[in-house]
């Protein structure tokens, strides 16, 4: 294994998301996680709880600029109608002075959790919104070199 270099990290501002396919060149911050779903497993003879693994359960964050009222739009259309909006989300890391390639990495059956519905704030500079999500499902299309 090579020796890492500090060229090699990546800068988090050659990040780029989209939705549906769609840039997101609003989106300031992206997290998502996928968490695994473990039942407690007791046995005779041993004082450790054993865990079995059952599934998993994927989470997510949006921060953007407010600049759209899409997410609103998105929560409205099921208060109002009883339709739930899903979508496909891609994560894309594209830092060409790293060295690394590129990752992508798509979530699939993406369900908002809840939105700020009106803001407002006589300090801001720009507004933002966080935006939590849930998925259902995750794809890795390309990945970051694992060798220096």
């Amino acid at each position: 294994m090579g020796k890492f270099r500090a060229e090699n990290t990546i800068n988090g501002k050659e990040a780029r998301l989209f939705l549906d396919g769609e840039e997101i060149a609003y989106a300031k911050a992206f997290e998502a996680t996928i968490e695994k779903n473990k039942a407690d497993i007791m046995t005779l003879g041993n004082r450790w709880t054993g865990k079995k693994t059952t599934g998993v359960a994927g989470t997510g964050t949006l921060t953007l600029y407010k600049v759209t009222s899409k997410f609103t739009r998105m929560m409205l259309e099921y208060a109002n109608s009883g339709r739930d909006v899903y979508f496909t989300l891609q994560g894309v890391l594209d830092d060409p002075g790293s060295g690394r390639g590129t990752e992508r990495v798509t979530l699939l059956n993406c369900n908002i959790d809840s939105v700020t519905i009106g803001q407002f704030d006589v300090e801001a500079e720009a507004l933002e919104e966080e935006v939590p999500f849930t998925f259902e499902g995750a794809e890795l299309p390309s990945a970051l070199r694992d060798q220096f």
